[in-house]
């Protein structure tokens, strides 16, 4: 078996969800309160925020998301169509 060095200076990586603090985003959640729910610093959610083109497509997509909600649930409960 063969052994990797050990790399004292890298951290190690861990998993960031970038949907969820889209979802916060596009919710009204200020940055502060979305990277504090995912557990990153405010200044790496807004250098990502500058930086990712997807980040930013996450973004519309959820608030697109939220508007139809918005609209369907305004328009109440929908007529099912009945044979007769």
């Amino acid at each position: 078996m063969s052994r990797m060095p050990n790399q004292a200076g890298r951290r190690s990586r861990r998993y960031i969800d970038w949907r969820e603090a889209a979802q916060m985003l596009a919710g009204g959640q200020t940055p502060a309160e979305a990277a504090k729910a995912i557990g990153i610093s405010e200044d790496r959610l807004m250098r990502h925020f500058e930086t990712s083109q997807h980040f930013l497509r996450l973004i519309l997509r959820a608030g697109e998301s939220r508007r139809c909600l918005a609209l369907a649930l305004q328009a109440g409960p929908m007529e099912e169509d009945t044979p007769g």
